[in-house]
């Protein structure tokens, strides 16, 4: 079963069967705290108190979140209570080299990992649970 939720900056889709969180960025969106803030909100709702795996999508697009709104994802208590692990695909250098920044200079509670093809980042995801 599957439930979704469009928002500024993202699609989001959660698989229930697989207890899979799918965002999918949109192209040319940067995003600040108060969208990211509505991210993870409408992110939670999708998954109510289920433990999740999150695919974020950054193929094809051209967009940044900001230093403010990262930090606040990879502190924020109960998302990071629940999500498992987290795959970012990529497919383009400047959102590699985003993603790779982002895996090196925040902290991260749970396992998270880059990758260039979707079916390789489930892979991965799913032999977290």
């Amino acid at each position: 079963m599957m439930s979704e939720k469009s928002v500024y900056s993202a699609n989001i889709s959660f698989d229930k069967n697989n207890n899979l969180l799918l965002v999918k960025f949109k192209d040319g969106v940067n995003i600040e705290i108060d969208e990211m803030n509505v991210l993870i909100n409408e992110s939670l709702k999708l998954v109510g108190n289920a433990p999740f795996l999150l695919l974020v999508d950054a193929r094809d697009i051209l967009s940044d979140i900001d230093h403010e709104s990262r930090h606040f994802f990879v502190n924020h208590d109960e998302y990071n209570h629940l999500n498992i692990a987290q795959a970012i695909v990529v497919n383009n250098t400047p959102i590699k080299l985003l993603a790779n920044f982002y895996l090196k200079f925040y902290s991260h509670k749970n396992p998270v990992k880059v990758f260039r093809s979707i079916d390789e980042a489930k892979k991965w995801l799913f032999e977290q649970v």
